[in-house]
């Protein structure tokens, strides 16, 4: 549904500030009144010195296979990502057509549906919630995940897959799991199997980053919803079987985290290991 005309913006209130753009400061979210609702603005910028930037960019190409160092790049990219998962129903906040206010461009401004909640990291190892309700939320998202890497795979589209995979970009709002944070993805040239590896590791390593005694309940939460075992055992073993300089350097700075995407793959390795598809 259009918002185009909806009169002058309201003032907005800042959610993320971003710094001095002069310096490069990153991303400002505001937050702006409409006549359906609050609407969020999101706008991209340079992050840190320009110089900082182009060796981004050599990063990205070199070691870390990925794509969206500039503004430009990262709107653009986040723009075709939200409506690709939205096309294959998968929930991220839905794309606003609105003008944009004052200066903004649309080369680096979007649009989007504003959806407040709890991070889904956050709830699932609060100890005051119900550990019944906390493995149902981590079950119901190991099955869209399931769902969505299946897809991913069968298509090679790459931009089904999330490159910063973590519970803290997913938000529980209105009985959603709405997933946010699509504006960089792996570059063309990253086998499928390693980017699915890279992000199935990401989201286990969050979730099982918490209390030893509650490490098992949630995590046989998370393979009872994932439930295909078969593409589970595939990219498990494809992430621990990765070789190579880059990977090496990768899995050095992976092993400084207390709990690494490697440790999260040997747990999936070594609790499937009797499991059956």
């Amino acid at each position: 549904m259009s918002d185009a005309a909806v009169g002058p913006a309201s003032q907005p209130r800042v959610l993320q500030s971003g710094g001095r753009e002069s310096r490069g400061g990153g991303n400002q979210l505001l937050l702006y009144d409409a006549p359906t609702g609050a609407v969020l603005l999101k706008v991209y910028r340079r992050r840190g010195a320009r110089w900082r930037e182009i060796a981004k960019r050599l990063s990205y190409r070199l070691f870390e296979d990925k794509r969206g160092v500039t503004a430009e790049e990262r709107c653009e990219l986040e723009r075709r990502n939200l409506g690709l998962w939205r096309e294959h129903g998968f929930d991220v906040p839905k794309l606003i057509d609105r003008p944009l206010p004052g200066d903004y461009r649309a080369e680096t401004a979007l649009w989007l549906e504003y959806c407040p909640g709890r991070l889904l990291r956050d709830y699932v190892h609060d100890a005051q919630v119900p550990i019944a309700e906390r493995r149902r939320e981590v079950e119901r998202f190991a099955s869209g995940l399931a769902e969505r890497q299946r897809r991913a795979l069968e298509q090679d589209e790459r931009g089904l897959v999330m490159k910063h995979a973590s519970l803290t970009h997913v938000l529980m709002h209105d009985g959603r799991q709405v997933s946010f944070d699509l504006e960089t993805v792996h570059s063309r040239s990253a086998p499928m199997l390693d980017a699915l590896a890279s992000e199935l590791g990401g989201y286990v390593r969050s979730l099982l980053r918490t209390r030893a005694t509650e490490r098992d309940l949630l995590g046989e939460a998370f393979l009872q919803g994932y439930a295909d075992a078969a593409l589970l055992r595939q990219i498990v073993d494809r992430g621990l079987s990765i070789g190579g300089v880059v990977r090496a350097i990768r899995r050095a700075h992976d092993r400084r985290r207390a709990f690494s995407q490697r440790d999260a793959l040997h747990w999936l390795r070594d609790h499937t290991a009797d499991r059956r598809s």
